[in-house]
């Protein structure tokens, strides 16, 4: 399944709310469930951005979906990137 990084800051309304974070990435986390997708690990970040997570979807098209749907909630801004292991980048080449 195809990987992907999606990296979030958190919106201004997150950012006063902090005590709600918790129960924002276990809906997050859902999002990624009911789309045959996962969250494969999560981090906090110092720079641009405040959120980084690795993660999988069955193609590109849910990974966007995916993407769009998060910036639905209202809590994050996201952008997800396609990753692919150096492994597979050296049979390609």
């Amino acid at each position: 399944m195809p990987n992907f990084v999606v990296i979030a800051k958190g919106t201004l309304e997150s950012k006063k709310n902090i005590k709600e974070l918790k129960q924002k990435f276990v809906d997050v986390s859902n999002l990624f469930k009911a789309k045959d997708s996962k969250i494969l690990s999560a981090f906090a970040v110092m720079g641009n951005y405040d959120y980084m997570f690795i993660t999988e979807a069955p193609d590109l098209e849910t990974a966007f979906e995916l993407s769009t749907m998060i910036g639905a909630l209202g809590s994050f801004e996201c952008e997800t990137w396609p990753i692919m292991p150096l492994e597979e980048l050296y049979e390609l080449i």
